[in-house]
């Protein structure tokens, strides 16, 4: 690599050891609080330098990539494989951006194996990019899943000129491709008919004569766990005879060598009894009793990956049948456990050791933050995702807390000069005493901050964001922490009310602009409190950006954006004075908040 390659790739290391909130284990806050304010200041220098790296060197060098010579290629090359080793991923949105130009580049020169080799490696980093979207359902993802197919689709093409082809790694790259097809499929019936088209090709004799260096019984193995994972479509009842033999076929290929095993994975053994309760093959007593012996089985401090299924997939997946059959509900032998798996997936995810937040570690996260099933009386959302989120996310965490101090000095002052303003927010306007129903707003209005970013917990994007700034296609990714905010916080009883704001904080007062475009303000009930937040939110950006004296200055000039009313009482002097201070004040509230937390827990 480029001199400048090694100091980017040390510097998104050095960042990503900084950002740690615990890294230390240092039980004084004010140490602990001094180092922190160090650490921050570090990733902010090393985060400048990023920038101006890439700005100095790497996209002037993606610009005449068209006159570049085969060494500054393979540094290029060299470059995008130690930003992404497809289990740390220091930088997936670089390795994408000069894997697109790579491929421009072997287009135009009409180079077929490069062009091969290409397509997959962006079809590759496109995906691992698509991970930020776990869980999030919106046009938009669908569209971006839609263009990764395709770079697979194209690449998967080229098996018509198998036999042309004389490289075999390129006839590698044709298979591999032809296999991640399924990847980026929606439904069941697709990835289905997608891996049954590759398992075909993988047992046809006429390929492997062709390529016989290539690992053809890994490959038949990988596809034989990528048509399992559709074993929750046996019992939805809209699949053929031959759909269903060929998942079956695949379960039993993966979950055999595991019959054997003295002590079998518990990944590819739950996988197993799930395949026998869709089957209808055992009852849903044996297969809930099968899944307990799982999860107590599997210690609270196993933090590799079967640590982490049984640990937080199985009680994820307990939780799942809890909600889709009623009457377990009823018998308090179940409630109990999902509370004691619950409290132990807990435990795992706030003690788990910080060299261990690779990918599959991000994944897991998302998938507690989309999977967790609230239950009245029991663990709940807001308490569990307010702990992530301070364990995970401490920036994002500290300036919520401040979003949620400003949203309260706005709301104080609304309420005073009119105290029926916030009326038509349900449990807002129920209440009669005019001195608790103030308290009851501002609390509510403080938690409005706290959870209006809410989506940007499950996308991971904060780490790129402190290493450097967003490309454009990022950014857009990013704007659906709206829309994945809004469906996680909506479907919760504990976060529901916060979920308006969480959606339309970033859309315009007017409609005329702002994101998404599914918030319509006039039909939520709480719209004036998400317009309170469209304020703060654009206030803490551009403080972030440049702080200024005044608040007055900070805010656009443009009508529409943002509620005249609630405009008025920000530039009110003795409001914006308040809001000034909380934005230039003491952070140390904050972040003791985190400390008390992570040390009561154990985790120094």
């Amino acid at each position: 690599m480029q001199p400048y390659q090694e100091e980017y790739v040390r510097n998104l290391k050095e960042i990503a050891d900084l950002r740690r909130f615990y890294r230390d284990g240092e039980p004084d806050f004010e140490r602990w609080y001094q180092n922190r304010r160090e650490c921050a200041a570090r990733i902010r220098t090393l985060s400048r330098e990023n920038n101006e790296l890439l700005g100095r060197e790497l996209f002037p060098a993606l610009d005449g990539l068209f006159g570049a010579d085969s060494a500054l290629i393979a540094d290029l090359e060299e470059f995008s494989d130690a930003l992404m080793d497809w289990k740390t991923n220091l930088d997936i949105g670089v390795y994408v951006a000069i894997h697109d130009a790579l491929l421009s580049l072997y287009r135009i020169r009409k180079s077929r194996n490069d062009i091969i080799r290409e397509l997959y490696k962006l079809g590759m980093g496109l995906y691992y990019l698509r991970t930020f979207l776990t869980g999030v359902d919106d046009e938009e993802s669908d569209a971006l899943r839609i263009r990764n197919g395709m770079f697979f689709t194209e690449a998967a093409s080229y098996l018509r000129y198998f036999e042309e082809i004389d490289d075999e790694a390129t006839r590698g790259y044709i298979i591999r491709a032809f296999a991640n097809i399924a990847l980026c499929l929606k439904d069941y019936k697709s990835r289905i008919n997608a891996s049954s088209r590759t398992l075909r090709i993988l047992r046809d004799e006429h390929y492997r004569e062709l390529a016989p260096g290539l690992p053809w019984q890994a490959f038949l193995r990988a596809t034989h766990q990528q048509m399992s994972t559709n074993r929750a479509g046996l019992s939805r009842g809209n699949l053929t005879t031959a759909e269903l033999s060929e998942v079956l076929d695949s379960c039993h290929e993966v979950f055999k060598p595991e019959e054997q095993a003295d002590n079998p994975s518990i990944r590819w053994l739950w996988p197993y009894y799930e395949m026998e309760y869709n089957c209808g093959y055992v009852n849903l007593k044996t297969t809930l009793d099968r899944m307990e012996e799982l999860i107590a089985a599997t210690k609270y401090d196993q933090y590799d990956m079967s640590g982490l299924y049984g640990n937080v997939q199985l009680a994820i997946y307990y939780g799942r049948f809890m909600r889709d059959n009623p009457s377990l509900r009823e018998e308090e032998k179940r409630v109990r456990f999902l509370e004691f798996s619950y409290r132990k997936m807990l435990e795992t995810m706030m003690t788990c050791p910080p060299e261990l937040f690779n990918n599959y570690f991000v994944y897991t996260i998302a998938s507690l933050i989309s999977g967790f099933y609230e239950m009245e009386g029991g663990l709940s959302y807001r308490e569990v995702m307010e702990l992530l989120m301070q364990r995970y996310a401490g920036e994002l965490y500290i300036r919520s807390r401040r979003t949620g101090e400003m949203m309260r000095v706005i709301s104080a002052a609304v309420f005073d000069a009119n105290p029926r303003f916030f009326d038509e927010i349900p449990q807002i306007g129920e209440i009669s005493n005019p001195e608790i129903k103030r308290e009851a707003l501002l609390a509510y209005a403080c938690d409005c901050g706290l959870f209006c970013d809410f989506g940007l917990l499950k996308m991971n994007f904060e780490r790129t964001m402190q290493s450097r700034s967003l490309f454009e296609n990022e950014y857009q990714m990013s704007c659906l922490h709206t829309v994945s905010g809004y469906d996680d916080l909506s479907r919760r009883a504990s976060t529901a009310t916060f979920a308006d704001i969480a959606l339309g904080h970033h859309a315009y007062y007017s409609g005329a602009g702002g994101y998404p475009k599914k918030y319509v303000r006039n039909t939520s009930p709480y719209r004036q409190m998400t317009d309170i937040a469209a304020v703060v939110s654009f206030l803490c950006d551009e403080w972030e950006k440049s702080p200024a004296r005044d608040v007055s200055a900070m805010l656009p000039k443009e009508t529409g954006r943002f509620s005249p009313v609630i405009l008025s009482f920000v530039q009110d002097a003795g409001v914006s004075g308040q809001l000034l201070n909380i934005l230039s004040g003491d952070d140390r509230p904050y972040y003791r908040t985190i400390h008390q937390k992570l040390f009561s827990l154990g985790n120094a």
